[in-house]
């Protein structure tokens, strides 16, 4: 690794370390530059805002993912709907991420709103997946295990509706992390999204899973627990 890559990746690290320990809101440029004792020359050669490093540790987390499930798809003999779960399911903010993270995504992109970050981490999830997805489907095809006209074009149509209801259950627990009645409409429209899939794909019905009930309603209900924390020190 070069001199340049060691010092961006300690800079993702450090930023990372602190946007935990911290919030991201209330860790600072300067809170960066002394974890690393590096001057604002240092850290402006790499990136251009706070933001910016968010950003890269954000698609470093997803590519680590993406790796692994490469690896999964194309070195298992898995079926194509087991494939189709594990690909889909990457677009799950708490199927794919630590709960540190996801809290942290959580209160940016649906408590703060910040419509930039939301839409880079859906373009890079679509653009990523979308290959694999792809592959997926063609194998399904030609094993029968899907039945669609479209199998070039459906992948995509199947990445949108999952990062759109992904946003609507993100967004309806931001608004209501205190809430335990708001579980069940989110179970249930996850439960739609798992049918409407299975339907779009042409997969056998009770197939398609996409999520554990059970282990997303943990997640959701420490992730809020962390939301709530945060914003009582606020």
């Amino acid at each position: 690794m070069k001199k340049g890559d060691i010092r961006r990746v300690q800079i993702l690290d450090a930023a990372e370390k602190l946007f935990f320990e911290q919030g991201y809101d209330r860790t600072s440029v300067q809170d960066i530059l002394g974890a690393l004792q590096m001057s604002k020359g240092g850290f402006y050669h790499y990136f251009d805002a706070k933001d910016s490093v968010l950003r890269a540790v954000s698609e470093r987390r997803a590519q680590g993912r993406f790796d692994q499930l490469n690896a999964a798809v194309y070195g298992s003999r898995r079926s194509p709907v087991e494939k189709l779960n594990m690909v889909l399911g990457m677009a799950n903010l708490f199927e794919a991420e630590e709960t540190p993270f996801a809290a942290l995504m959580l209160k940016l992109c649906y408590r703060d709103k910040d419509a930039a970050m939301n839409a880079h981490r859906r373009r890079v999830l679509v653009d990523r997946l979308l290959p694999t997805l792809n592959d997926v489907i063609a194998e399904g095809v030609a094993d029968g295990s899907f039945h669609t006209r479209r199998p070039m074009e459906i992948g995509r149509l199947l990445l949108l509706l999952a990062c759109d209801v992904n946003d609507e259950v993100c967004g309806m627990l931001a608004d209501n992390p205190d809430n335990p009645d708001v579980m069940l409409p989110m179970i249930e429209l996850l439960n739609t999204w798992r049918e409407g899939t299975e339907r779009l794909v042409g997969a056998p019905y009770g197939t398609v899973v996409l999520f554990e009930a059970g282990k997303l309603i943990d997640a959701w209900q420490a992730a809020a627990a962390m939301l709530d924390k945060e914003e009582e020190t606020e």
